[in-house]
């Protein structure tokens, strides 16, 4: 099973990241890019800088939230589509 890292230690793992860059910090530190770049996009995440899964919310959920917001975005740009439309025939 894979390693666990303190809190403290991923924040450091991100700061450094951030000076050098990923590639070279985990090189430095022996550790995956992968793994930091997961920590990096959590950190993200709970920050709110991004949008995904909100804390909290299963694949379900997430999927349901998604496809109810597609769905109106769908709606918002078709009653876009028809105004101008409508304008344009004018």
């Amino acid at each position: 099973m894979g390693q666990k890292y303190t809190e403290e230690y991923k924040a450091d793992v991100l700061k450094l990241a951030d000076e050098i860059g990923v590639s070279a910090a985990c090189q430095r530190l022996g550790i995956s890019t992968k793994t930091v770049y997961s920590w990096r996009r959590a950190e993200r995440l709970a920050r709110g800088e991004i949008r995904g899964v909100e804390p909290g919310e299963t694949s379900e959920q997430a999927v349901a939230r998604l496809t109810r917001e597609n769905k109106e975005l769908h709606e918002a740009n078709y009653i876009l589509r028809k105004a101008l439309g409508f304008m344009a025939g004018r």
